[in-house]
This record gives C-alpha cells, sequence and structure tokens, in this order.
C-alpha cells in the first residue's frame, strides 16, 4: 500500500523526469493546470487528495511511461551513481544544445573582443539558454541528476543562485530536487534589512547543523568570483562545500586552484573541450575554425599574443 505523500512524489518525478512542472504534466495530460498543484493535494478541511486512475492514466499515456516506471519512482530509492560515460553523455548533450541555441559561439577570422580587452575565438553566453524551453528542460533536468548523484539530495539544505545569472538556473534546479531556494547578491541592497542574501536560510538544518547550501552560478571561467557569493555564505551561517556551474572553462589552471583554496567541489554540465568534441563530432564549424579554436584553448595567452 502506498501512502498519498509517494503516490504524490511519484508524479513530481515523474513530471521532472520528462522536464516538466506538475501543472506542465497535467496541461499536456489534457488535465486542468491546477489539477497537481499542491495547493490541490489536500482540502480546506486537511483530507488528502488523491489523484484520480483516469488522471493517472492519461499522465501515463502522455509521457510513454508504464505503471512499474510510475512504481519505481514512488519508491525511495537512491539516485543512479553517474558512471564516466554517463557524465560524458550529459557534457555532450549540454555542449549541443549550447551550439545549437548559439549560447556558444566560435569566430577565428574575426575573434570576439572580452571585457577585459582581450581577443578570443569563442564566446559564451549562458544568459541565452533560458530563452529556449526545450533544451533549458533538458539540461536543467541533467543538473539535479548530477547533483542528485555526485552530493546526494539528503545532503543538501538550499540552493543559492548567485546575482543575477545563477539565479534562474538556482529556481529550476531547487524545483527539481524540491529544495528551497535563496539568491546571494553580490553586495548587500544597502537599503531596507541590508541583505546580502534573499530568501530564507535557517540557522540549523534537520540534523541540528548549519544548513548546507549548494551555490548555483550560469559559468566559471577561473572561479575568483564566486568568493564573493561563498563568504557571504558561510558569514551568514552557511556551510558551502559544492558549487555548480553550467558551463565550465575548464582551460585555466586557476580555476583548480582557487577552488580548491575555497573549499569547494565545482560541478558542471560541461566545458569548452566538450564543445570543441561535439563541433568536430557534428561539423558545426569548418576544420580551420576548430583548429584554431584548439590552439586557443591549449595555449590561452599564447593565442591571445599572436592576435596583437
Amino acid at each position: 500500500m502506498f501512502t498519498h505523500a509517494q503516490i504524490w512524489q511519484g508524479l513530481d518525478r515523474l513530471a521532472s523526469e520528462k522536464g516538466f512542472s506538475p501543472s506542465g504534466l497535467a496541461k499536456q495530460a489534457g488535465l486542468d493546470p491546477t489539477s497537481f498543484n499542491k495547493s490541490k493535494r489536500v482540502s480546506p478541511e486537511g483530507k488528502p487528495r488523491w489523484p484520480s486512475t483516469e488522471s493517472l492514466s492519461k499522465v501515463l499515456s502522455v509521457t510513454n511511461a508504464t505503471m512499474s516506471d510510475f512504481i519505481a519512482l514512488i519508491g525511495e530509492t537512491p539516485p543512479k551513481s553517474l558512471t564516466e560515460a554517463d557524465r560524458k553523455d550529459i557534457a555532450n548533450r549540454a555542449a549541443k544544445a549550447l551550439i545549437e541555441t548559439e549560447s556558444v559561439l566560435f569566430n577565428a577570422k574575426e575573434p570576439f573582443t572580452l571585457k577585459s580587452g582581450k581577443k578570443s575565438p569563442v564566446y559564451i553566453d549562458c544568459r541565452r539558454l533560458i530563452s529556449f524551453v526545450q533544451e533549458r528542460n533538458a539540461l536543467m533536468n541533467d543538473a539535479a541528476q548530477i547533483l542528485s548523484s555526485e552530493i546526494g539530495s539528503s545532503n543538501i539544505d538550499l540552493l543559492a543562485g548567485g546575482e543575477t545569472a545563477g539565479i534562474p538556473y538556482g529556481a529550476y534546479i531547487s524545483d527539481r530536487l524540491h529544495k528551497p531556494m535563496i539568491y546571494v547578491r553580490k553586495e548587500p541592497k544597502g537599503y531596507g534589512r541590508m541583505a546580502q542574501i534573499e530568501g530564507h536560510m535557517p540557522e540549523e538544518n534537520d540534523k541540528g547543523e548549519k544548513p548546507n547550501v549548494i551555490l548555483i552560478e550560469d559559468l566559471q571561467t577561473d572561479g575568483g568570483s564566486k568568493r564573493i557569493f561563498i563568504e557571504a555564505l558561510r558569514e551568514a551561517g552557511a556551510t558551502v562545500e559544492h558549487a555548480f556551474v553550467v558551463f565550465h572553462y575548464g582551460i585555466f589552471d586557476a580555476s583548480i586552484e582557487n577552488m580548491k583554496n575555497l573549499g569547494i567541489t565545482l560541478h558542471a554540465l560541461t566545458t569548452w573541450w566538450d564543445v570543441l568534441d561535439v563541433a568536430k563530432e557534428h561539423d558545426y564549424f569548418d576544420a580551420a575554425t576548430c583548429q584554431s579554436v584548439e590552439e586557443f584553448l591549449q595555449n590561452p595567452i599564447q593565442w591571445q599574443d599572436k592576435q596583437n
């Protein structure tokens, strides 16, 4: 016999696995979009409301899931441990999505001018990805799987989006993991409560310990900018040992050193090396461009010096 909470947990997990919110799944199944809202799961009198067998049948039909699949989602089974091959598949999917949404660009003939004034044959804009629903959903499902596998859901109390590009990704992932979210500013806002951290972060978690907070950002170059967010969270009473980014440059030694000095384990969907591999495999760019990009990735400073 399954409990009320387990049945709804199964529906929430099925929705997340297929890239939907609960209301999105209900709509896809031809039901009232509010059918699976959390407010509808208990009556005004406090009595549990259960999804009907008809509703469940429609949901399984539109998601191509079997009853066995649904029962597996109900159980408290531990998340699948990701193998090296699994991680490479995730990295390649993310790289392909970033290329096809033009969130990453290659241009060796007319290199991009970065904020620092330096030239680069590659450019990344993770903010652009949020406008592409299908690709975004798939990548955020992978992100949730990475964190569940590599950290463990029970070891995550809150997710903190870094101002500003980390905020939407913090929201997407916290929704999939069913965890509270906060966001952290680069500096206190200067009025009102003078808060640098927005949202509610409890002083203790269920274990009576400091809450375990995962910092969520869009990308990382050398990791230097992460210090502001991590120190603010720690000063507020959080334990911060992990950070997640959609994209990690993966070409600067300083990135590894900075994370080590901060006591942070970095988790990422993909890197420039993964993007280059996918670009070559699917012929997204010509051979000369890929060759120039590879030279840049191997030695960015030397490549930039040649541009002067």
